[in-house]
């Protein structure tokens, strides 16, 4: 099934009132051999006793699952964050003009999009420098894309692009961590449509979503932007100056193989035949052998 979808302007940002959000929030609790009144030296043996235990637990969790954490420039990476939050900024620069609807309108629109993506940088982040643990639960591939496109339609529709959507009929059913997979499938279709904001100019961004084999897929493509072989190997590295999109195409994109990589599967990106690139998000797909069966 295909569809096109043309980006739609999104409602305004509602104001808060952050005093009274800040006022709901209540104090950290004290620890509870505090709350209970025990003695000091007791709760410094049952403190002490409590460190050992999480460093015994750390200690075989780091046995039985080796750590493939990638090695990422941290303090760059933070660099690159804080330039994100600097960006904001400036959007609200441009509300705090008054009696200037267009303007008005814009800021709150770019300081959307910069808060999304500072967001998605941020846990991109995280997933690259943490151990990760992948809840498998039966999920539908064809859900998770669908759920991600509407982060992108503010930015597409500043480019004046479309988004362009091929989904079958069927469910693609997989068992994976939803949570992490929504990260990945974001990583992808961030990466394209960066690569749409730096040629400058409007385009069409295809996402598809397919079974092949034992496989589930998903290819994110855009056309505007032409990217040679030699960047395309060096997209994922964190570490190369020679590719677009600066490190936090190469941030979203290696949490985007993380993900993959956790559940058995793999990111990449390959040249299009029309000059672009496509995104290549892959998981295993559910097979009979790893559907459970029901005790009788």
């Amino acid at each position: 099934m295909s569809e096109a979808l043309d980006p739609t302007p999104s409602a305004a940002i509602p104001q808060e009132n952050f005093n009274e959000i800040l006022d709901s929030i209540s104090p950290p609790a004290k620890p509870r051999a505090v709350r209970q009144g025990l003695p000091t030296e007791y709760r410094m043996r049952h403190d002490a006793h409590y460190v050992e235990e999480l460093g015994a637990r750390a200690s075989a969790a780091r046995s039985e699952h080796p750590s493939t954490l990638p090695n990422v420039p941290t303090a760059a990476a933070l660099r690159d964050l804080c330039q994100e939050f600097e960006g904001l900024a400036s959007c609200f620069n441009l509300i705090q003009q008054g009696a200037r609807p267009l303007r008005e309108r814009l800021g709150l629109t770019l300081a959307k999009i910069g808060v999304q993506r500072s967001i998605r940088y941020a846990q991109y982040l995280r997933l690259l420098m943490e151990d990760q643990h992948v809840s498998r639960r039966d999920i539908r591939l064809d859900d998770l894309v669908r759920q991600t496109l509407g982060d992108f339609k503010e930015e597409l529709r500043l480019t004046e692009s479309t988004l362009v959507v091929d989904l079958p009929d069927s469910p693609l059913a997989a068992q994976g961590d939803a949570g992490l997979l929504l990260s990945g499938i974001r990583g992808c279709i961030g990466a394209a449509v960066a690569l749409i904001e730096l040629s400058g100019m409007p385009a069409d961004l295809h996402v598809t979503a397919f079974a092949s084999g034992e496989t589930l897929q998903c290819e994110v493509r855009q056309d505007v932007y032409a990217v040679d072989t030699n960047q395309l190997t060096r997209l994922f590295d964190m570490e190369s100056s020679d590719r677009p999109g600066g490190r936090t195409m190469a941030v979203a994109l290696s949490a985007a193989r993380r993900v993959a990589q956790l559940h058995g599967g793999f990111a990449d990106a390959r040249p299009a035949g029309s000059g672009g690139c496509t995104f290549v998000f892959s998981v295993p797909a559910m097979t009979l052998s790893s559907v459970p069966v029901k005790a009788n």
